[in-house]
């Protein structure tokens, strides 16, 4: 299950080996991020329930389950750890470490917690905070399914949303409510000097952001805001018991018996 940059690498070095190896994605722009390295005929794309997985794994006789998903992606993960117990089958997940943390973290890549950044629970509370905050300029990086919730404050709020460039999200966001200006529809991660050119452009006062780690381009965008003095929300990981729990892509090969190059 690979709808990351991690699970695309994971998926690229067990075909490059000849592995047998099947991959899902949620969307259609994940598999055509598959189809353009060349590993379409691998991937299969669709949500699956815990039906669909199940019959996923027996049709190819899937033997351990790999779970890349997106940190936010905590149903699926879900589903994932079910299915595998379910089906009697090895399960390992690869899981981001995270950039930023609201207590004491030894991760010497983790952003130290300024007064300017605030963690909440969910998206729910994200939107209440900016609700009650004074600034008016928000920008969200939270993707697509964030910004139902957030377009409840465009009468309020100056919203602009920072999404993948798939057009049927751009029009949805529209009609939402979200002014066409405001849509910058980019595909990441971005880099320190961009995210300070996006935030001075549109004179940005609230970056809403995921803790979805290096990869996502996280420190980066939270750096840009600290240091031009911009509140920045960040919503918390759900918190998930994994079984198995794998760091690193050369972790999941260790736990898969395979040596890496």
């Amino acid at each position: 299950m690979s709808g990351t940059e991690e699970g695309r690498e994971i998926v690229k070095r067990l075909s490059d080996r000849g592995e047998g190896v099947v991959t899902t994605v949620a969307t259609e722009y994940g598999q055509e991020i598959y189809e353009k390295i060349g590993l379409g005929h691998l991937c299969l794309q669709g949500r699956l329930d815990i039906t669909d997985l199940s019959e996923l794994i027996r049709d190819n006789n899937i033997k351990t389950l790999i779970d890349a998903t997106h940190p936010y992606a905590a149903q699926a993960s879900i589903n994932a750890i079910t299915v595998s117990e379910e089906c009697g089958i090895k399960y390992i997940r690869f899981q981001r470490p995270s950039s930023v943390s609201d207590s004491a973290c030894t991760d010497e890549e983790a952003i130290k917690k300024p007064e300017s950044v605030h963690f909440v629970k969910n998206m729910d509370e994200a939107v209440e905070w900016c609700r009650k905050s004074d600034r008016k300029n928000i920008l969200l990086t939270t993707g697509f399914s964030s910004v139902e919730k957030f377009a409840k404050l465009k009468d309020e709020k100056n919203i602009y949303v920072r999404i993948l460039p798939m057009s049927a999200h751009i029009e949805q966001c529209v009609k939402m409510g979200i002014e066409s200006s405001n849509i910058l529809a980019l595909q990441g991660p971005f880099s320190l000097e961009f995210n300070r050119a996006v935030f001075n452009q549109y004179h940005i006062e609230v970056v809403v952001t995921k803790d979805s780690g290096k990869t996502g381009g996280v420190p980066e965008k939270i750096q840009a805001a600290i240091e031009m003095g911009i509140d920045t929300v960040v919503i918390q990981r759900e918190e998930i018991y994994y079984p198995v729990i794998c760091s690193s892509i050369d972790e999941v090969f260790c736990m898969l018996g395979l040596e890496t190059v």
